[in-house]
């Protein structure tokens, strides 16, 4: 049934029932009527129709639709510090459908679609078009939520980031984003949060369907503080959590079982609403046992980082200092002593051209950024690199051997400087700009295979409108060390 009013005969109505209204107010509120009139009213983009959309009159349930378009051009000089030099291309296509029912204090459910197509474009280094760089129209996201208030069971495939991702990550810089398929719950209870997953890591096959590795598997267990909770007693951490992984790998010839358990405590001194600096200290370390095959495991690795950030300088700007170890084999033992990282982030930790990893190294690092305009974001970042045991090589982030000792006496490995910037250009659209410089140490120009000085950058875009709203999530706002992140 269609309503249809005579147009002269509503405008009458209205007008009376304006007048009738003006005359019953006080001449105080009449003011405020009137400057309240006159406020302009806030523009809304084009996207903010695309969220929260309601899909019955008087039922919670609602239809978000979003969309992300990703260009970015690298090129890459003394790869690896070796001889090859390269220039190309990546492109991302995601879109996405978040339906929600209920209400996120209370009883809600929530089904979440995301399909991606990514390629890459005339990559000649060596591997080509590696899983992380092209996948053709394949799903990122398919799972579905139950959950009362911050608690929740989640099923289906999905992105999984444990802690600050120094073990299990998603790099948002790969192109591919790295996806699982399995459970993941989650119970709030007060000021603790307990998780627990059972994944299976996503195989990306760049012409045909992914699928899950059955292979591979990783079960985590973690007990913590709730975000945003307070502290249960003065001198206390801020925030604390800790966690339990198991990570099992299966090849035709060996079984790897993998146990980390570790912990993580973040102290913080000042608040950010009142105070002029905001001082921050984190610690995290953990021990790693299991067996590769016949050799037992026994392996750790801590990290401890402050961070300084001046609250009351335009820009906010801040410094993060840190200083991390992990353990590396020894070669004339029957175990293996080298610290694997499970799943790890591409330009989380250990710098952005991705050339040393964590086993047997000591970092030391320090990281600035500073946001100078509202729409314009600046980052800096020193590494340096050195062994911990002289009778032990380097690794690289996929923990795999990147350089022998080759009997070396030579602690120092490199040295890395990071540079990089995000404009938003709208709304929408940011633009990206950086690079990064590795220069060999001792350690790696006088071993076999030499060292070039490896320069690497890129520039890019993102378009993107409606990022996925979640009901759910635990995770705090970071500023972030990935630019294509946030």
């Amino acid at each position: 049934m269609v309503c249809r009013v005579h147009f002269s005969g509503a405008v009458v109505g209205a007008l009376l029932l304006a007048v009738g209204a003006l005359h019953a107010q006080s001449p105080a509120t009449r003011t405020a009527t009137r400057t309240a009139r006159r406020a302009p009213a806030p523009t809304r983009e084009w996207s903010d129709r695309l969220k929260a959309m309601p899909l019955h009159t008087g039922w919670p349930l609602t239809l978000t639709l979003s969309g992300q378009a990703r260009w970015r051009e690298e090129f890459m000089r003394a790869y690896n510090l070796g001889p090859l030099h390269d220039d190309f291309g990546l492109t991302r296509l995601m879109v996405g459908a978040d339906l929600q029912a209920g209400h996120a204090k209370r009883l809600h459910g929530r089904v979440l679609t995301e399909v991606r197509d990514a390629q890459a474009l005339s990559r000649t280094l060596p591997g080509g078009t590696r899983p992380t760089d092209g996948d053709r129209h394949d799903i990122q996201n398919l799972y579905a939520d139950l959950g009362y208030g911050r608690s929740f069971v989640r099923y289906g495939r999905q992105e999984v980031s444990l802690n600050r991702e120094r073990l299990v990550g998603v790099p948002d810089w790969a192109n591919t984003r790295r996806g699982s398929a399995g459970t993941r719950a989650q119970l709030v209870r007060g000021r603790l949060v307990l998780e627990g997953t059972d994944i299976r890591p996503m195989i990306v096959r760049l012409d045909r369907g992914n699928r899950a590795d059955s292979t591979a598997r990783l079960r985590t267990l973690s007990l913590g503080s709730a975000p945003g909770a307070a502290r249960f007693a003065r001198g206390l951490p801020t925030q604390w959590n800790g966690y339990w992984y198991e990570q099992t790998v299966r090849t035709p010839s060996a079984l790897t079982r993998r146990l980390t358990s570790g912990a993580r405590t973040l102290w913080q001194f000042g608040t950010p609403a009142t105070s002029r600096l905001v001082t921050s200290v984190e610690v995290e370390g953990a021990l790693q046992r299991g067996h590769a095959g016949a050799r037992e495991l026994q392996a750790w690795f801590w990290v401890a980082e402050t961070q300084l950030q001046w609250r009351r300088v335009r820009g906010l700007p801040s410094l993060a200092l840190g200083l991390e170890q992990a353990s590396g084999d020894r070669p004339l033992t029957a175990g293996n002593e080298a610290f694997a990282v499970l799943y790890p982030a591409a330009h989380q930790h250990g710098g952005f051209a991705d050339v040393i990893g964590r086993p047997n190294v000591t970092e030391v690092h320090a990281i600035s950024s500073w946001d100078p305009l509202p729409s314009l974001s600046l980052r800096g970042a020193w590494y340096r690199f050195d062994r911990r045991r002289l009778d032990e090589g380097v690794y690289n982030k996929q923990n795999a051997l990147f350089r022998a000792a080759s009997g070396s006496t030579a602690r120092h490995v490199a040295d890395e400087v990071d540079l990089t910037a995000a404009w938003k250009a709208t709304s929408h659209l940011r633009v990206l700009l950086g690079g990064a410089t590795v220069r060999p140490g001792p350690f790696l120009s006088n071993t076999p295979g030499g060292a070039h000085v490896e320069h690497w950058g890129y520039v890019g875009t993102t378009f993107a409108f409606c990022p996925r709203p979640s009901l759910t999530t635990l995770r705090p706002c970071l500023r972030c060390s990935d630019p294509f992140s946030c």
